[in-house]
């Protein structure tokens, strides 16, 4: 059903053939595209990117591909020639349902990670009393939902202390389990230090304690060959505008199709409903509907779906677990490199499990200063100031190349 190459043919608007050619991207053609190797050094050349920066800040948004932006632009040009209105919807279902191993039913599409986390934090049956666990490395969009349902309902949040190791973050988190736990909200992986939490195991312990999952999978999607089924969560939320390198403004929340008709509708719309009627003889919703359309609605933007029809065309046409591979290389590189380096104390664990794409460091007693002046040269990198830490985090994608991180490495020598 989800066979991630059938997905490529069902586009209604030809967005196949904006891809990069594929000869292009793939080193042998004499091999099937499974086994072929990816030509990196042409990667390069699909992307617009400004000669005159070093953009290493892929966690906060990645650079869309020449294929996605016409896409993109065709799409809008499309739907003002012709009064189009929406369309695309059920392709891009499709598409990331078999991209991601998961039904297109169990997907609302949503504009950002964090309109998903508040579905989540909304939706879930929760009363005053019951418990929530966090980590103390959130990032806002998930921390504010489920701290601002506290706020209004009297739910408890629970903070967990991040680790050093994913054995001993999972015996953290476990540890702050109790009866009165029901959610355990915590991130993919970290927008502070990279670092790649065990949802697997905790998806495992959740379960024998009938305890649900929701996961902040901000940085999950794009950097790692994600597969939801497999791991196992009741929800997770994303978005196309990181590590998938598609349109700003697009997102998805997973929900375990056996979840939704638990869940509440809280922001309903046309599609949320079985059946509505306003008249004498009755007033009222029927239902709501059994899929993850229930959680969104209303007009939206097609071209975006577009583009992001063809982010996921775009990493099919490379292999996801390929992608996933040439960010871990790119992320071993810049990682040996820091270690030679005495002024650099590096935050990210070091433990390959942990980690994948994101490296996050400290610079003697001056991280600041040496970001204001990276900045200033056109190294676009990200201060990280959430949980106490003001520190440097440097994100790779596959558009970057070894010897950028060598050039970075001699200018953090020389700071």
């Amino acid at each position: 059903m989800h066979d991630r190459r059938n997905f490529l043919k069902m586009s209604a608007v030809g967005l196949a053939g904006l891809v990069a050619n594929p000869n292009d991207l793939l080193a042998d053609e004499s091999k099937s595209k499974k086994m072929a190797t990816v030509s990196w050094k042409n990667i390069e050349k699909q992307f617009d990117i400004d000669k005159n920066i070093n953009y290493l800040n892929n966690g906060t948004a990645g650079l869309s591909p020449k294929s996605v932006q016409k896409a993109v632009f065709e799409r809008m040009k499309y739907i003002n020639l012709h009064g189009v209105y929406g369309g695309l919807e059920q392709e891009l279902l499709n598409s990331l349902a078999a991209h991601f191993g998961i039904k297109s039913n169990e997907i609302a599409l949503t504009h950002n990670v964090t309109e998903g986390i508040n579905i989540a934090a909304w939706a879930l049956p929760l009363k005053s009393g019951d418990e929530v666990i966090l980590t103390n490395h959130e990032h806002v969009g998930n921390a504010v939902p489920w701290l601002n349902r506290q706020k209004k309902d009297g739910i408890k949040v629970v903070m967990a202390e991040i680790k050093p190791t994913a054995e001993q973050t999972f015996e953290e988190i476990k540890s702050k389990c109790t009866a009165k736990t029901k959610v355990i909200a915590v991130p993919h992986i970290t927008c502070t230090l990279g670092q790649i939490l065990p949802v697997k195991q905790l998806v495992e312990l959740a379960k024998s304690r009938g305890i649900k999952t929701f996961i902040d999978g901000a940085h999950g999607a794009g950097m790692l060959n994600l597969d939801l089924k497999e791991l196992g969560c009741d929800m997770y939320a994303t978005c196309g505008h990181k590590w998938m390198l598609g349109p700003k403004g697009t997102g998805f929340v997973y929900i375990n199709e056996e979840l939704i008709s638990e869940l509440n509708g809280i922001f309903v719309g046309a599609g949320s409903d079985t059946r509505w009627d306003i008249s004498d003889e009755m007033t009222a919703i029927e239902d709501y509907v059994k899929t993850g359309h229930r959680f969104y609605y209303g007009t939206q933007n097609s071209a975006l779906y577009a583009g992001w029809i063809e982010a996921i065309n775009f990493f099919e046409t490379l292999g996801q677990d390929k992608v996933e591979e040439r960010i871990r290389s790119l992320n071993q590189h810049l990682f040996e490199g820091l270690k030679s380096i005495s002024t650099i104390k590096i935050l990210t664990p070091e433990e390959t499990i942990s980690r994948c794409g994101v490296v996050s460091f400290l610079v003697s007693n001056k991280s600041d200063t040496v970001m204001e002046q990276f900045r200033k040269d056109g190294w676009i990198l990200r201060f990280v100031a959430e949980s106490k830490l003001d520190c440097i985090r440097v994100s790779t994608h596959i558009y970057n190349t070894e010897n950028q991180i060598d050039a970075l490495l001699e200018k953090l020598k020389n700071a």
